[in-house]
């Protein structure tokens, strides 16, 4: 009898605990969050060839390979996004950002060239995940604006010395309109890690030059490829 008891008392917690219900996180069904991020990105510019010197044309010789430099850039990366969850899941978000986006280049031993964009963006990702512990990956897209426009050109090994800048607005030297895919992976309490591509060239052909010791040159890349590799916080606000 007192093995029945025995077994009985092993059996009774096992029993009552298959019977319990998997508790679920508490999920929000939609919220709006404040964005920011640093980056790091790289261009691919494959090679360059020179196409005019003073607006006068010279005769395109074999290509010279670049050196992509990698970007960093804190400032100024700003967002909103509104999140919406189907169930604790499944969701997606949309919002709206600014960020500073860019390359570096070293076209050759002495000559290397910045160029970034401010962007407006609005993002459309689906997200898998525990959307209560805000624990998910995203699959999304964004049509990015490149409203302003900004290039350094340096002259000298190393870092060298600056020897133009200038920006512009709306410039023709980058599309104005650049869609872009991205994976994003939330680890929970707000933080994130993103990798981005943008599916069309950075820089237009034909509207590419650079002034060293007071003359024009005009060069052309190969192709203009931008990745990015992102790490930023989700801040949802509070409600009242």
């Amino acid at each position: 009898m007192k093995k029945y008891f025995l077994f009985a008392a092993l059996g009774l917690p096992i029993l009552a605990s298959a019977q319990v219900p998997e508790t679920v996180s508490t999920y929000k069904k939609s919220y709006v969050a404040f964005v920011n991020e640093s980056i790091l990105s790289l261009g691919d510019v494959g090679g360059w060839s020179l196409t005019s010197v003073n607006g006068n044309p010279v005769d395109v010789g074999s290509a010279e390979s670049v050196k992509p430099i990698p970007r960093f850039s804190a400032f100024f990366h700003l967002g909103e996004q509104i999140h919406v969850n189907f169930s604790n899941s499944l969701g997606f978000y949309t919002g709206f950002g600014v960020r500073n986006m860019g390359m570096i280049n070293r076209l050759n031993d002495t000559i290397k060239v910045k160029q970034r964009v401010y962007s407006f963006g609005v993002p459309l990702a689906i997200k898998i995940g525990d959307m209560g512990k805000k624990k998910y990956a995203s699959l999304g897209a964004e049509l990015e604006f490149f409203f302003n426009y900004k290039q350094k050109t340096f002259l000298g090994e190393g870092r060298g010395d600056k020897v133009e800048k200038f920006n512009e607005w709306a410039s023709d030297r980058t599309e104005l309109l650049n869609p872009s895919v991205f994976a994003e992976f939330c680890f929970g309490k707000g933080t994130y890690l993103k990798i981005r591509y943008y599916l069309a060239d950075f820089l237009v052909p034909g509207k590419q030059t650079f002034k060293v010791q007071g003359n024009e040159f005009g060069w052309e890349p190969q192709r203009s490829q931008l990745f990015a590799l992102s790490y930023g916080r989700v801040i949802s606000k509070k409600r009242k």
